[in-house]
């Protein structure tokens, strides 16, 4: 009863303030000035700085009440709901168990723009501790959600997901014959296939008719992006440069700072007054707060992805949502909503920020694999030491990079204590 009490107590301090912080984090950069462009016109308080008060610097302090309910907040704030949201709230309304819940959202956080499966099944497994068995049947639940076919690894696996059964030959088609149909060689294809040239010009309409993706990724790649974050390089130190430059132009009107404290000012007046000059304060906070929260989440994403971002490596390391979320103590819907529709600018060009995120294993060669070569190799390599000089952590993580695994010494620590091989002292011969 008293826990209750007190989550209760919690979500009643939620502020107006903590409200508008929770929207303004998720929104780019040019939807972020298109809601101050509308603000301007509706609150007389807010106007733009002249040219000297924009040259200043703005004071980078924001107010936070209490961080606890603001996480609290986020969490548990119903939003605008995209793809991947309306997937999450059918997986939490589904009637499955909690444990395929925990598997269904991982396999949906781990999509990419286009609904297919970004990741290997292994590493989702190993993520929330199942067998693969456990995510590869929770992989077919997903796949019957809305919109159909979330999930599915490849155009192949969702071209056959649509087809009706009783459609045979276009399931030949997309079957046997997938390579073939991609470069349109209809006539090689038409030369396997036991169908009259009927039924295989209706096989084609039936293909064409489907989607060629689960999710339509309205984004248009080749319109030019404005970044929200500006990353550069200078005699080998990084600097991040949020871009706010457009954000940071408005404030408060003198005129209405004077009315508010003019004593002469009638009762109806003033509540007029307090009530835009609170807004508006609201939202100049909440702009601090959006900026301050994406340098440091942009700057912990950067400790892990400089050498990728460098072009020192060709692919980014490993990183997820908790990673950054345990790093600056917020909530990982925090996190989530700050990475949402942003793009950063680095020197590999203009690329969107959820993509330095990746669960996937990549190898220096480029080939993606599962955890489980690389727990094997990590074994492998663990068998065949001088047992009575056995290898640190470091020294695998070196034996790796021969490999062709670039890891880091705590994500070597991790798997070897998950297939329970003892640390370099247990293991050493007495």
């Amino acid at each position: 009863m008293n826990k209750l009490s007190t989550k209760i107590r919690q979500k009643q301090s939620i502020t107006p303030k903590q409200i508008l912080q929770s929207r303004l984090l998720e929104l780019s950069l040019d939807e972020i000035e298109k809601e101050l462009e509308s603000e301007i016109q509706k609150n007389p308080a807010l106007i733009e700085k002249n040219t000297e008060e924009f040259v200043a610097k703005d004071n980078e302090n924001y107010g936070l009440d209490n961080q606890a309910n603001y996480d609290l907040f986020l969490s548990n704030l119903p939003e605008d709901k995209n793809t991947i949201d309306n997937l999450i709230s059918q997986i939490d309304q589904s009637e499955i168990d909690d444990k395929s819940k925990e598997i269904a959202q991982q396999i949906v956080f781990n999509v990419d723009n286009s609904g297919f499966l970004d990741s290997e099944l292994e590493l989702i497994a190993d993520n929330v501790d199942v067998n693969i068995q456990d995510v590869e049947s929770t992989l077919a639940f997903v796949k019957t959600l809305n919109p159909k076919g979330v999930g599915c690894r490849n155009l192949q696996e969702y071209l056959m997901l649509q087809i009706d059964q009783k459609e045979k030959t276009a399931l030949d088609i997309i079957g046997s014959h997938f390579d073939q149909f991609l470069n349109q060689e209809f006539l090689d294809i038409k030369l396997g296939l036991s169908c009259s040239d009927a039924e295989f010009e209706h096989a084609l309409i039936v293909i064409s008719s489907k989607q060629f993706s689960p999710i339509i990724d309205l984004s248009e790649k080749n319109q030019q992006v404005n970044p929200d974050v500006i990353l550069r390089m200078k005699n080998d130190e990084w600097f991040i440069l949020i871009n706010d430059r457009h954000l940071s132009k408005f404030k408060i009107s003198n005129e209405y700072l004077n009315a508010a404290m003019d004593q002469k000012t009638s009762k109806e007046e003033k509540s007029f007054v307090d009530n835009h000059i609170s807004s508006a304060q609201d939202l100049l906070d909440t702009i601090l707060f959006r900026s301050n929260t994406l340098r440091k989440v942009v700057s912990e994403v950067l400790n892990i992805q400089r050498d990728y971002l460098s072009e020192k490596q060709k692919h980014p390391n490993p990183l997820k949502l908790e990673d950054i979320a345990r790093k600056i103590d917020m909530d990982i819907s925090s996190i989530s909503r700050t990475v949402k529709n942003k793009y950063i600018d680095t020197p590999l060009g203009t690329l969107s920020l959820k993509s330095l995120f990746s669960s996937k294993i990549v190898k220096k060669s480029g080939k993606v694999v599962g955890v489980e070569d690389l727990k094997t190799t990590i074994r492998n390599i663990v068998e065949a030491e001088d047992k009575n000089q056995p290898l640190s952590d470091l020294e695998i993580v070196k034996l790796l990079d021969e490999n062709d695994f670039t890891i880091a010494r705590r994500t070597v620590a991790k798997y070897r204590e998950s297939m329970n091989i003892l640390n370099t002292k247990k293991r050493k011969l007495k």
